[in-house]
């Protein structure tokens, strides 16, 4: 999953969370196979319900990316 960095300034905030360093850094691939030139460096933890849906702990990337605030998909 992924989190828009304009976003996350705000969700941090409000949960009362900071951003987390990644020990090794990560590339985005597109659906289209090609890699987006982006490194990540950070993420949030976050536990996340949608509708009935938990999922505890879940990993956000943080990344500049156009069209979206929030991708949610397998990495």
């Amino acid at each position: 999953m992924i989190i828009h960095s304009n976003l996350v300034d705000k969700v941090c905030e409000k949960l009362k969370i900071q951003s987390i360093s990644l020990t090794k850094e990560k590339l985005i691939k597109k659906y289209d196979g090609k890699i987006l030139k982006k490194i990540i460096t950070h993420k949030i933890l976050l536990n996340l319900i949608i509708e009935s849906h938990k999922k505890l702990t879940v990993s956000m990337l943080i990344a500049d990316f156009d069209h979206h605030e929030v991708i949610l998909s397998k990495l």
